[in-house]
């Protein structure tokens, strides 16, 4: 860059500019499709989608399905919400906050229905073999079992549980990496 004038050199070697408009992020609508059984676990992960209280969660809860649980998250957040709510065994999908906003109702409610169909929400079984006594096991208990603490350690291994298929999957993948052993047929190794 020797051939250019100082002037040109300190404006491509300087800071960048600041950006006039704001970086475009699209915005979803994260929907809960089923309620699982263990309604504390329910509540605690719209609590921390929702960054709400328990009460404020409960109240949201109460309404019919599908339920609007948070109608304007970045994909990343809505992503994590949808963990949080199948790790509750209640299958939520995500979709553009303006699908949900302009999308007229007998639309929507197809829609929903079709996902909530889906083979990754069909119930399967496993058997829960072994969780470590570690802190990831721990872990593991408590997003995927609900069972936290000394609760853990009066657990009867081996035992079986229903669950989503999509919740079987991320099990058997958090298993392996911490060290939790755990079978299941439906998922083709």
């Amino acid at each position: 860059m020797d051939w250019l004038d100082t002037q040109t050199q300190a404006l491509l070697q300087g800071e960048p500019p600041q950006k006039l408009a704001p970086p475009t992020t699209a915005e979803f609508g994260l929907v809960l499709l089923r309620k699982g059984m263990d309604h504390r676990r329910l509540v605690r992960a719209v609590s921390r989608i929702n960054d709400c209280s328990d009460l404020a969660a409960a109240s949201l809860l109460g309404q019919p399905l599908p339920l609007i649980v948070n109608p304007d998250l970045e994909y990343g957040d809505a992503l994590l919400g949808q963990f949080e709510l199948i790790c509750c065994d209640a299958p939520a999908a995500f979709v553009n906050s303006e699908v949900l906003e302009q999308g007229d109702e007998m639309y929507l409610t197809s829609l929903f229905h079709r996902i909530g169909k889906s083979p990754e929400f069909a119930p399967c079984t496993l058997a829960m073999i072994d969780i470590p006594e570690t802190e990831e096991g721990r872990k593991f208990g408590d997003q995927f079992l609900g069972v936290a603490g000394a609760a853990l350690q009066e657990l009867v291994f081996p035992f079986r549980i229903d669950v989503p298929f999509k919740k079987a999957r991320i099990m058997k993948h958090w298993a392996g990496r911490i060290g939790a052993n755990l079978e299941c047929d439906a998922i083709l190794e």
